[in-house]
């Protein structure tokens, strides 16, 4: 069942929409990469879909896709917390904490079924709930880190500890569950280094190939390119202006009109298109 966005407008001031007239759906078992210029509504997107923020026009759902056998529609705005929270994990690009957790203990937050006990009580939960905890920090190389307070962590390191609370949420739901499951992440890997870049993004891919839609903003394209399906192209004044398998939907041409600079197609030996490089002197008039 496709998480979809069907003709959704959305804006924080009356008059000022972010979103216009956005119709995307995010297949389960792809991963799907939201790019765009910055302010151009790609967050708000991402929260609309989690059922964070209900749209001003439009409607958010899940719903039978073509040979599903069925036609039916669910809202995500309809769900409870808890039922969200088994089907959508939404992992922010900044994680904010009010208290002196550990890492440890901010990833089992994503225990569904159990959360972590005040700071020095340990991880409540079955020791099946500790052991997705351990995995998903090793996952994440973060089990030398387990310890440290969150807060101390760096910038990378914090987007990773919060990827590994969405993992442990994944495991949470439990196998069998034939429930339609997404994970919806904002720049998930936007402070991190290459590798943990690359190794994130690796993870993420794993995830769909169990048939968990995801998506993503990213805003590196040899990223994109290397590991996501489908892309959309969200523009600055909030619609879209494509979307559609990631490799045929990226081109110069569109990336030009849509950050308003030129760009080279970069290929690798094979002769695929391994990256978009923009031209330092190729800006648009007026940009």
């Amino acid at each position: 069942m496709p998480l979809s966005c069907s003709n959704c407008t959305f804006a924080y001031t009356p008059g000022q929409p972010v979103i216009r007239g956005v119709s995307v759906s995010l297949a389960a078992g792809r991963l799907t990469a939201i790019i765009g210029p910055n302010a151009g509504g790609k967050t708000t997107l991402l929260r609309l879909l989690a059922g964070l923020r209900r749209p001003d026009d439009g409607r958010v759902h899940f719903s039978g896709g073509a040979g599903t056998g069925t036609s039916s529609e669910e809202a995500v705005g309809d769900l409870s917390d808890a039922q969200r929270a088994r089907r959508i994990v939404f992992v922010p690009q900044h994680s904010d904490v009010a208290f002196a957790f550990s890492t440890r203990e901010i990833v089992a937050l994503g225990n569904v079924r159990g959360h972590a006990q005040p700071r020095g009580q340990g991880v409540r939960g079955t020791g099946e709930s500790a052991s997705s905890v351990d995995r998903a920090l090793a996952e994440l190389d973060l089990s030398d880190r387990a310890d440290t307070p969150f807060v101390n962590l760096s910038a990378g390191q914090q987007q990773r500890a919060t990827l590994a609370r969405a993992l442990v949420q994944i495991e949470a739901w439990n196998a069998g569950n034939n429930e339609p499951r997404y994970l919806l992440a904002d720049e998930p890997v936007s402070a991190m280094d290459p590798r943990h870049a690359v190794r994130s993004l690796a993870l993420l891919r794993a995830l769909a190939t169990r048939g968990i839609g995801v998506a993503c903003v990213l805003h590196d394209l040899a990223l994109v390119l290397r590991f996501c399906d489908d892309a959309v192209l969200l523009q600055h004044d909030g619609t879209v202006l494509a979307t559609g398998p990631a490799r045929e939907t990226l081109t110069p041409d569109r990336l030009s009109a849509l950050y308003g600079i030129e760009f080279e197609t970069l290929r690798d030996h094979h002769g695929d298109v391994a990256a978009f490089i923009p031209h330092a002197a190729g800006l648009m008039p007026g940009s």
